[in-house]
């Protein structure tokens, strides 16, 4: 739900959303394959596997600005999606107007919303 969501988001507010997917290994393999200009990732695993697909993601894609999308319920997280290469971290919680107008405020062409988070 909350993928759909922000993909609607986005796209009403005239933004070419490329794809979406549900599984951070999936986002890694169709990210790589489009390389868009902004990716936004859903930040779901505490043991770091999602934090890690963000160092890859950079690796892989090091033109596409990256928005970690944390949970923002455990402590550090900021940091730590920031230290992984994340260029903004937002929480899951943040206000539609404001998701939108972080996202404008970085350059982009294509947005290709990645989360790991089923609602």
């Amino acid at each position: 739900m909350m993928r759909t969501a922000i993909s609607t988001a986005l796209s009403a507010d005239g933004m070419n959303v490329l794809a979406e997917v549900a599984d951070s290994r999936d986002a890694l393999r169709i990210a790589s394959r489009l390389s868009p200009d902004l990716i936004l990732f859903s930040v779901n695993d505490i043991n770091l596997k999602d934090l890690n697909r963000i160092v890859v993601l950079r690796a892989e894609i090091p033109s596409a600005k990256i928005v970690a999308l944390i949970t923002g319920e455990f402590r550090g997280q900021f940091q730590s999606a920031k230290d992984h290469g994340a260029h903004l971290v937002l929480t899951k919680s943040t206000p539609r107007l404001e998701l939108l107008t972080a996202i404008r405020s970085m350059p982009k062409k294509e947005i290709y919303p990645a989360t790991t988070q089923v609602n």
